[in-house]
Formats: C-alpha cells, structure tokens, sequence
C-alpha cells in the first residue's frame, strides 16, 4: 500500500462530498433549523391561548374558604398571578442560562388573555352529584347574551380539610376536584392552585396565626451557588453544566455518521455504477479502503470543527469558558479519531459487500441499535458515571469512545487509569475491525447479485 494513492483517494473522497449540494444541505440544516426557531418562539410565545370562560363551582363544608376564593377568582387577581408567573419564570431561566437572552424574550412578550373564570358558592350540603352533572350538561357551551355561565370545575372541600379529622388535629382531609373534559391544563392548575392555598390559609387562621406572618417566615429565596475557578468566582450554571455533555456527546456522534453514511452510499453508488473496478485498476483494495475512510474522515473533522468552534465562541462571549476544560476538547479530538475510524470500517465493509442501499439496512440495523445505547442512556451515564454499567460499556468497541467523551465531560472524576487504558482498546478495536473490514471489502467489492448475510460476511472474513 503506497502513501501516494492513498492520500489521492482521500482528497478525491473529501471533494466529491464536501462541494455536492446534498451536503452543503445536511451542513447548513442545524443553522437554518436555529434560525427558524429563534423566529418561531417569540412569535409562539405572543400566539393567543385558547378561549376559557365559565364559573368554577364551590361546595365549602368547612365554611372558611370560599370567601377567600371569591377574591382569588377576580380579574384582577387572575391577570396579576399570570404577570407574576411569566416575571418568575424569565428570572428563573435567567439566572440558569445568563446572557442567552431567553429570559428577557419572555418578560417582553405580551401575557395571553387570562380566561374568564367566576367563582360560584353553593351550599355547604348541596347535593355532590347534582353539581357534577352541571359539569357535564356544560360541556361544549360557552358563555352568551342569554346568560349561559358554562361549570367548568366543582371543588369539594370537607370540614376536615381545614379543622383537620376528628381525633386527629394534624390529620386533614384532601378536597376533590372535578373539571370539564380537555379544560386547559393551565387553567385546571391555577384553580387547583388558589384552592389549595386558601385551604392553608384556613388551617393557619384557625390555629390562631397571622397567615402573613407565618408566609414571610417559611418564604426562602432560592440561593444561586457560586463556582469557585482559577479566574475567580463565577456564577454556577447547572442547566448548562448539564446539557454540555450531551452537547459533546451529539456533536461527536451527528459528526461521525453525517460521514460514515456518506462513506457507505458513495461506496454503495461505485460499486453499482460499475466505477469500483476502473479505481481498482489503479489502486490496491486496501489503498481504497483507507483512503476513502481518510477522506470521509476529513468531512467529520470539518462537521465537528465548525459546530465545537460556534459553541465555543458561544461560551466565550457569554463569559461560560470557564464550563469546558481545555483536556475535554483533546480527549474528544482523540476518541472523535477511535469512534469515527470504528463506524467507518463497518461503513465500509458493509457498503463493499451490497449493491443497493436497501440491502445495507438488514445488515446496519443491529449494529446502529448497538450504536444508539449511548444517545439512549446519556442521561444515567452523565448523572452517574462511574456506575459499574457506565464502566463495562467503556470498554466494549465501537460505543467505548462515545460514552468516554461523556463519561469525561460529566462533574464526576473518571479514574485516571481508564482514561489511557480506554484509548488502547479502542486502538485495538480498530486494527481488529480494519482487518475484518479489509477482508470483507476485497471480497465484496467486485462481488455481485444475492447480498449476504452476518454468516456470509463472517466466512468471508474467515477465508480471504
């Protein structure tokens, strides 16, 4: 095998990929879907919520709540807790993603109109099920000119849920809640909400307490942690301390079988064209081999290097460089190296070995099962990442690079002997799976008609 030919397939292999429209396409579709959800949130943020009107029904057998709802359920009320919620939540994402701009997006947009909710108070012995049937009767209608107040929830709440049971004084009865069918998620969790805490409100006025006093005296502010580097102190960012494994996780894997599916069709489309026996005049089986893998191998460097560039400068202006450590990005470079050199042998031998794309999904699919366990269980990996599992899979080829690279980029410390003793037998997985693709592709390549099977491929493996 002469170096020569083999960087001359490379090249040819990097070019015929990178300037077709098709991948120009699969490059720039990330950037294109970014930009049309960052169009589309706000505009889903200011569409208007579904129209609620109707009552919510009270039976209060404890005779000390139902008078506090009838201020909860006023417009007023209502439009106010929407305001506060939306101003809580752009705080929250704020300070769990600061300088991203989500938060401020969200305290700008406008508040959807809050639904037309009025409180009704029936007897404290009115019939349960006469007022459930109401709920029923009042499905579908909506409030009109003739008066019609559609019941959109009944609330039951027991003497005991305030007074606590008989015998039992620290014991209190759960109220029952029933709701029209498909009412608004949100609306069913306010009512739920302001139920619930004017029942509190009872239990602590007929303890003899002021309930402001003791709100403010259970109230507590949630406390923001403080990271501790080596350029100072930074504010923690837990959210993006979680979603950066799994950031690296995917750019590794979209970046090598973006390549390895461009590998295995354009071996698949030379081979059905006829083209695979005017290069093999001119170069040896393996020459071809290597240098289409070297040559697709470019494409993923050039995938991984634009995406892993953006996102660095991302953090960088975002004043977040303090998230990645520096040996993260070397360790995803080598293990990016050991997975896609991996993925590429089996590309390869399985595209030599078939002459229709249809034919490669028999053999494809039980290897990309195997493949998708770390996109499956990323998130046990991360949360723990020196379970027994998390350490067995690490050294089994070809999934052993992918959950190494988010092994490493987790909180947990990964033993440092793992680290070198993982790269080894990653290398020795893919001279074990170049030879086995080597055979296979000399085989396969100028072989035509019915596609073989795992047991054909393996006496191939076997015989050549």
């Amino acid at each position: 095998m002469t170096v020569r030919k083999t960087f001359t397939v490379a090249v040819r292999e990097f070019i015929s990929t990178v300037m077709t429209k098709a991948f120009l396409l699969v490059f720039l579709m990330p950037i294109i879907v970014g930009g049309i959800a960052a169009l589309a949130i706000p505009l889903l943020m200011n569409a208007a919520s579904p129209k609620v009107s109707g009552h919510v029904a009270i039976i209060d057998q404890s005779g000390s709540v139902g008078n506090r709802l009838e201020k909860a359920f006023t417009p007023e009320a209502m439009e106010a807790r929407r305001g506060k919620i939306k101003k809580d939540a752009a705080a929250e994402i704020e300070k769990r993603a600061p300088g991203m701009g989500v938060g401020s997006q969200i305290e700008k947009a406008p508040l959807p109109k809050a639904p037309e909710l009025t409180l009704q108070l029936l007897g404290a012995d009115a019939s349960v099920d006469a007022a459930k049937a109401e709920i029923l009767k009042a499905v579908g209608k909506e409030k009109d000119a003739g008066g019609t107040n559609p019941r959109l929830a009944l609330a039951v709440i027991p003497a005991s849920a305030v007074k606590g049971e008989e015998g039992k004084p620290n014991s209190f009865k759960d109220y029952e809640l029933f709701v029209a069918p498909k009412l608004d998620p949100e609306v069913q969790s306010d009512i739920r909400g302001q139920v619930s805490q004017a029942i509190v409100d009872a239990r602590i006025e007929a303890s003899g307490l002021d309930v402001e006093r003791v709100r403010a005296l259970t109230r507590q502010n949630r406390v923001e942690a403080t990271a501790i580097t080596k350029e100072g102190e930074k504010k923690s960012n837990p959210a993006l301390q979680f979603l950066l494994p799994g950031s690296f996780l995917f750019l590794m894997w979209i970046s090598v079988f973006t390549a390895g599916q461009y590998l295995l069709s354009s071996t698949i489309e030379e081979k059905s064209n006829r083209v695979m026996e005017v290069l093999l005049s001119a170069v040896s089986p393996m020459e071809l081999m290597v240098g289409k893998i070297i040559g697709q191998m470019a494409v993923a460097s050039l995938v991984l290097a634009v995406y892993a560039g953006a996102g660095l400068v991302t953090l960088v202006a975002l004043s977040l460089k303090h998230l990645i450590d520096p040996m993260q990005i070397v360790y995803l470079c080598v293990y990016f190296v050991i997975g896609f050199a991996l993925v590429a042998c089996m590309m390869a031998a399985v595209g030599s070995a078939v002459s229709d794309v249809r034919e490669a999904q028999s053999l494809l699919t039980p290897v990309m099962l195997v493949l998708m366990v770390p996109m499956m269980l990323w998130m046990p990996i991360l949360r723990n990442p020196n379970s027994l599992f998390a350490q067995i899979v690490s050294f089994v080829p070809p999934i052993s690079p992918f959950v190494m690279v988010l092994r490493l980029s987790g909180s947990e410390k990964v033993p440092t002997w793992q680290i070198p003793a993982t790269i080894v037998v990653g290398l020795i997985g893919v001279v074990v799976f170049a030879w086995a693709a080597a055979k296979i592709f000399r085989i396969g390549v100028l072989m035509y008609g019915k596609p073989p099977n795992f047991t054909t491929l393996i006496k191939w493996i076997r015989m050549a």
